[in-house]
């Protein structure tokens, strides 16, 4: 099969995992995957690349008028290969892959991450909505299948009138062979990990407060977060307020690959979400916590409590409460083999979410879409 995949992820964001992980599992099935993105992080004005921030209206423009220049690039990769589909990953006001689909008559395949333009207009304050919609309504209607990262996703997309039977919920995953599960040496100490972007929709004001009680309770209890975002200055903040600061660990963010030897590192990784009318995320930190082997404390909401039995490979706790994780965490820094026998099981249900499982089911939809036309 020859798959081109369109994407508008610019290079750095953790999105890039998604998509590569995909690609090189597809390639390994036997796949032929060209893949064309659209930077987004950044934009340029002339010959100027402009970082964020700049005004959001501003860049919400070059991201419209960038959809031109994208699908000329794309249509200069098709003069010499033709793909037997297009695989688009959805992002607001981009309409190239449906556009180029069409025009060469290929099946188009659709990627949703998040229920767009909604995310994009109520957390970035995007302008344009009109005509985000639009965009968005037209690449929906014309997917022969949408492929989504969670089951509350696909909910959404059916109650703004997409057919249930033309979605298909794949999740997050991860690449075993990247993690070692293997009990990390004991060096006196319990760590606890964080990683994420530090937004306050990870959890990371609730995290730092529980961890005040926690450091107090446990002389030998660490805590180590890694990530940057909106919040590094409050993190920063935080730790140079703890009561505790040599045993709270700021990292700011770490390239992918050293990943696995950081999670290695941990005894116990948190997920603290705060409770979400609508979460519908597919965490890429869950899965890669479970091939850790290490426990897990995260909250019980959304595709988490789906994932993780309570007690069995992790510890669900109520969204937002504080008081819950300390306690939780207090009691996994006192209980080794408790630690022990959550990694071991975490380890075993990471073995149903792996990269390759998902591009088997995302080819296996594409080759039935093909052969349909």
């Amino acid at each position: 099969m020859k798959l081109l995949f369109l994407h508008s992820i610019s290079a750095g964001s953790g999105a890039n995992v998604h998509i590569n992980e995909f690609m090189e599992a597809a390639t390994g099935l036997g796949a032929e995957v060209r893949c064309l993105g659209q930077a987004t992080q950044s934009v340029r004005i002339g010959k100027q690349k402009v970082r964020t921030p700049v005004p959001q209206a501003l860049k919400d423009l070059v991201y419209i008028t960038s959809d031109l220049r994208y699908l000329a690039r794309a249509e200069a990769l098709l003069a010499n290969w033709r793909p037997d589909a297009v695989y688009f990953r959805g992002a607001p006001y981009a309409a190239y892959g449906r556009k180029l689909a069409l025009k060469h008559k290929l099946p188009l395949f659709y990627e949703l991450n998040a229920p767009y333009p909604d995310e994009h207009l109520e957390f970035h304050g995007g302008h344009f909505g009109s005509h985000a919609r639009r965009v968005e309504a037209v690449n929906r209607r014309t997917a022969r299948r949408i492929f989504v990262v969670s089951r509350q996703l696909a909910d959404i997309l059916v109650s703004q009138g997409v057919d249930r039977e033309r979605i298909t919920v794949v999740p997050n995953a991860v690449t075993l062979e990247r993690f070692d599960p293997t009990p990390r040496t004991d060096d006196g100490q319990v760590r606890f990990g964080f990683v994420g972007s530090l937004h306050i929709w990870h959890g990371i004001d609730i995290l730092l407060q529980a961890f005040e009680e926690v450091l107090a309770a446990v002389p030998n209890a660490h805590l180590h977060i890694v990530g940057a975002g909106p919040q590094s200055a409050e993190v920063a903040a935080a730790a140079r307020r703890s009561a505790h600061p040599d045993r709270l660990h700021v990292h700011g963010s770490m390239g992918h690959d050293q990943i696995p030897a950081f999670l290695h590192d941990m005894d116990v990784l948190l997920a603290p979400y705060p409770f979400l009318p609508r979460f519908y995320f597919s965490p890429l930190k869950l899965f890669e916590y479970l091939a850790s082997g290490r426990a897990i404390a995260a909250s019980a909401i959304g595709q988490i409590e789906e994932i993780l039995a309570d007690d069995v490979d992790g510890r669900l706790l109520p969204p937002g409460d504080v008081e819950a994780l300390a306690r939780c965490c207090i009691e996994l820094a006192g209980d080794a083999g408790c630690r022990l026998r959550l990694g071991t099981a975490a380890r075993r249900t990471a073995n149903a979410h792996t990269w390759e499982q998902n591009a088997r089911t995302i080819l296996g939809h594409i080759a039935d879409g093909i052969v349909s036309r």
